[in-house]
């Protein structure tokens, strides 16, 4: 009796054939381990080249393509039956698809299903907790702005959650690419066999003995044309199975959660009266993205020493001691540029630069420097993803397997993610550590300011090329803006501007304000050492600049000096750093000396870029010394670049000095 071949398809998974999808051989004596009467009932025939080569039919199937082959070359050289010419010309046309359905067939397996589990709740159960305490002691501390900011956490929160619900049904990254790529090779198969009918079909009316071959042939194909639909057209998707039915519940349970806190938070007395309307503001200051709530507004309170009144249109009003009355507004997007050009606000605290229609509603020569504009703080776009997931680095322009997550439409970050490069277009909308921890396969985008100091998610580190260091963000790599995504936050006024606005400037880059700065998770601009390993080109350069063989300390400080292109004209954050140099200089390192390292992109000759970055280095040494600071310099060219020389923006962070406090 000739055997037959199957695989178990029973939908319970009971059967540990149905589990391991192995290929049993049904004949005399045969017992199925399960001892499941019923289970005879599920078995999905395999032919007989699967069954005999225990699933390995690929191979066969190339052996009997190169066999074809010969033999249709032998029968049209000897001039045998046109039939079995044909008939093998067609094979051989089978053969590779075949053999691209089976590696389609093990894709679609591999793809997973829609109810396959990817998330652990147990991370939303812990935030979902520590959102509830900051409710609850928002209602009690009865301060309007704690509430109003809880509420915004709750509702970023139960984003998450909701796309966590949803990415419990959602299969897969890469199946709709197997269906689409199914139905080509369903149609290369449907063409096959009408090619197949149209040779074969005259000619077998003429040799009789092939008809048995021919209909053998036809039946594989039909065969391969229903794999290849069941691929295609996948059947609807399954109910999920208990663990994720549990998942789910416990998100549910999350979701109520959160819903009773926001509605405990709603019932909160609301808050006063506005102290006054907003065209009745002695100043009005605009903020793009975020930065009302997160960084300008607790600024402005701080100078003016009094309490953030929040708006439920999502304004800040204060009132100063001197009964001045302040208007935080939100600008989104550049309407804060056009906001400061018509006169209708006095400074606007921006996170991305003005572009040239943006400097065009100004008249006159607007543009940037340091009688209209004011670098206050940094803050980084980061890359957040499972503390499990094995990456550990990204290189810009290479191909990354990761979903991304960018924030909700129109939101700050994702406007942010947009100016970085990132492919935005129908990304998560769920977004920083909650998302990460919810999903390993997930790349999260984040604000440094908005992570705190108790990370769980795991940040990667950039690098602009495989040349290039990969770095994490942290204060010192955002402050010296090494780290790739790292942006300045800018204080804009106007060259006639209001008091009160210069004034407010001023506060924010001072101590005080840059106490506030810290405070609210931004990298604030006053300046540190960081000592570590130094390569060896730097040591030398160090050693030569002091006129020394040995160093037995070099420091590192918080800042690239940046220069202008193919001059050594310092930009806006360089010339107040060299502000503050002097003093933080005298104050930590009395007994150190300070060396300028002078760097080039790669644009121009080793005759160009050298004496350039050394005359770069000098032009800081110089007004260093004009300060009374022990101050020397060298240059090392277009060497050790942290991005990339191909861009732009890469030539412009290349083109830098670094400040080193050194000892002999």
């Amino acid at each position: 009796m000739i055997p037959r071949f199957f695989r178990c398809g029973d939908p319970t998974k009971k059967c540990p054939l149905a589990l391991s999808r192995e290929i049993a051989k049904s004949q005399q004596g045969f017992a199925c381990p399960c001892h499941n009467e019923q289970c005879s009932m599920h078995r999905e025939e395999v032919g007989l080249i699967d069954g005999w080569t225990n699933g390995r039919a690929k191979l066969v199937y190339i052996g009997a393509a190169a066999f074809a082959v010969l033999l249709l070359l032998a029968l049209m050289l000897s001039g045998g039956d046109p039939a079995a010419k044909a008939l093998a010309g067609l094979r051989a046309r089978l053969t590779p698809l075949e053999s691209e359905l089976q590696q389609l067939e093990a894709k679609a397996k591999g793809a997973g299903s829609p109810g396959e589990i990817r998330t652990d709740p147990k991370p939303l159960h812990s935030t979902a907790a520590e959102i509830e305490k900051l409710a609850t002691d928002a209602i009690a501390s009865k301060d309007p702005m704690q509430v109003a900011n809880v509420q915004k956490k709750i509702t970023a929160q139960t984003i998450t959650v909701r796309n966590t619900i949803e990415s419990l049904d959602r299969p897969r990254v890469g199946t709709g690419v197997i269906a689409a790529d199914s139905k080509s090779l369903l149609t290369k198969l449907i063409r096959l066999e009408e090619d197949a009918e149209v040779q074969i079909g005259p000619l077998i009316a003429n040799s009789p003995k092939s008809a048995d071959v021919y209909e053998d042939f036809l039946a594989e194909v039909t065969d391969s044309q229903a794999r290849a639909r069941r691929i295609a057209s996948p059947a609807a998707p399954s109910e999920p199975g208990p663990e994720n039915k549990s998942i789910r519940q416990s998100l549910d349970l999350i979701l109520a959660r959160l819903g009773s806190a926001q509605e405990k938070l709603g019932r909160f007395a609301p808050p006063p009266p506005l102290p006054f309307q907003p065209d009745e503001a002695d100043l009005v200051i605009a903020a793009s993205g975020n930065l009302a709530g997160d960084l300008v507004a607790p600024l402005a309170a701080a100078w003016s020493k009094n309490r953030i009144i929040p708006a439920e249109d999502g304004n800040y009003y204060l009132t100063g001691n001197d009964g001045s009355r302040i208007l935080v507004k939100q600008a989104p997007g550049s309407s804060g540029f056009r906001m400061l050009a018509d006169g209708k606000c006095a400074v606007y605290f921006a996170d991305q630069p003005p572009t040239a229609a943006d400097l065009g509603n100004f008249k006159g020569d607007f543009r940037e420097s340091r009688s209209v504009a004011e670098v206050v703080a940094l803050d980084a776009l980061t890359l957040l993803v499972h503390p499990d997931n094995p990456s550990s680095t990204v290189t810009v322009g290479s191909d990354f397997s990761f979903r991304i997550a960018a924030g909700p439409e129109n939101s700050a970050l994702r406007e942010m993610a947009t100016r970085f490069g990132f492919p935005v277009k129908g990304a998560d909308e769920a977004t920083g550590e909650d998302a990460a921890l919810a999903d390993r396969e997930l790349l999260s985008l984040g604000l440094y300011h908005e992570e705190g100091a108790n990370l769980r998610a795991k940040r990667l580190a950039v690098q602009a090329t495989k040349e290039t260091l990969a770095l994490k963000p942290s204060p010192f790599t955002i402050a010296t803006e090494d780290y790739l995504y790292s942006f300045r936050i800018i204080a804009w006024t106007t060259p006639i501007s209001d008091d009160a606005a210069l004034k407010l400037v001023k506060f924010s880059t001072s101590n005080d304000g840059q106490e506030v700065v810290a405070k609210q998770g931004f990298v604030d601009l006053r300046l540190t050492g960081s000592q570590g390993a130094v390569p060896p080109e730097i040591l030398a350069a160090l050693g030569q600049a002091i006129g020394s063989d040995t160093i037995s300390s070099a420091v590192r400080l918080s800042t690239n000096l940046r220069f202008e292109v193919g001059k050594s004209n310092l930009d806006l954050k360089a010339q107040a750093d060299l502000e503050r140099l002097p003093r933080f200089v005298f104050d930590k390192y009395p007994s150190h000396k300070v060396v300028i390292l002078g760097f080039t992109d790669s644009d121009g000759s080793a005759e160009i870029n050298m004496p350039l970055s050394k005359e770069r280095a000098e032009t800081v040494s110089m007004e260093l010394r004009r300060s009374k600071v022990d101050a020397s310099s060298s240059g090392l060219g277009p060497v050790f670049p942290v991005d990339n020389n191909a861009t732009e923006s890469g030539k412009a962070k290349n083109r830098r000095a670094e400040v080193w406090a050194v000892r002999p």
